[in-house]
């Protein structure tokens, strides 16, 4: 869900090992703190996995943000070599494993986290529900690939999947949609389930994708503030309606990202 803008000189290459490193330590050093065996687990909505929820969002954005950090110049449209492309594959796979280690050291049920499936009308009826705002963020990207403006590549369109999948919505709705807005429970009133969430995921984005070269403030907070943090209050509203799923925001985000990271890493400019 990067802000993502257009083609223009690639960053020197050099200083991005630092924050490749620092992503994998930051990362060995996370799982090391927060998977220490603990006596007894606590309950999933709990004060107590909710502090656990927010430890793991801080070290995943922190990871996050040095990887993403490392493959900005392909988000950004400055670089589309099939070298960073691969890069950013390993990097998004990498976040999904760390999320779903933390999935299984916590120990609790994945229907607890809203990996449950109603009747099929119902599923599709919120899916559709979720994808529906989309369509004020997607409409550029989506004229420019249907009108070929945009060089889709085999590499681009791999990318695109993996990022969007496993680099974005699966790690992120998980964490935020599921642990984080699950462990504040039916305890926390109904404005603060949806809005703990929705500024925490706000927070992690926000820091994943710092203005810079090619990447004025002014972007930034737009992306920050008009699409970030809206789209976090309505996924966190649409699994609350739907009865707790975690799939409607979890493919709508997803279909987010690939449009987007599509676009750009094929060409289209903005």
């Amino acid at each position: 869900m990067e802000k993502l803008t257009g083609i223009g000189s690639a960053p020197e290459s050099g200083p991005l090992l630092g924050f490749l490193v620092a992503g994998f330590v930051l990362l060995v050093l996370g799982l090391a703190a927060l998977t220490i065996r603990r006596r007894g687990r606590p309950s999933f909505a709990s004060r107590a996995s909710m502090r656990r929820a927010l430890s793991w969002a801080v070290v995943y954005g922190l990871c996050a943000a040095c990887f993403t950090r490392v493959i900005q110049p392909a988000l950004l449209g400055h670089d589309r070599s099939p070298w960073l492309f691969a890069l950013g594959d390993v990097m998004s796979v990498t976040l999904a494993l760390f999320v779903w280690v933390m999935a299984l050291s916590e120990g609790h049920r994945f229907s607890d986290y809203g990996f449950r499936m109603g009747s099929a009308g119902t599923l599709a009826f919120w899916t559709l529900v979720a994808i529906a705002p989309l369509g004020f963020y997607l409409a550029p990207s989506v004229t420019a690939l249907v009108n070929g403006h945009a060089h889709v590549t085999t590499d681009s369109l791999v990318f695109a999947s993996i990022f969007a999948v496993l680099g974005s919505a699966l790690p992120e709705e998980l964490l935020f949609r599921g642990y984080l807005m699950g462990s504040l429970g039916a305890r926390s009133r109904h404005w603060a389930r949806l809005a703990l969430p929705a500024l925490a995921f706000t927070a992690v984005r926000a820091l994943r994708l710092l203005p810079g070269p090619g990447y004025d403030t002014g972007s930034w907070l737009t992306y920050v503030f008009g699409l970030v943090l809206p789209l976090g209050v309505w996924w966190g509203l649409v699994r609350d309606l739907s009865g707790g799923s975690l799939w409607p925001s979890l493919i709508s985000h997803g279909v987010l990202e690939f449009t987007l990271v599509l676009a750009t890493a094929s060409g289209v400019s903005r």
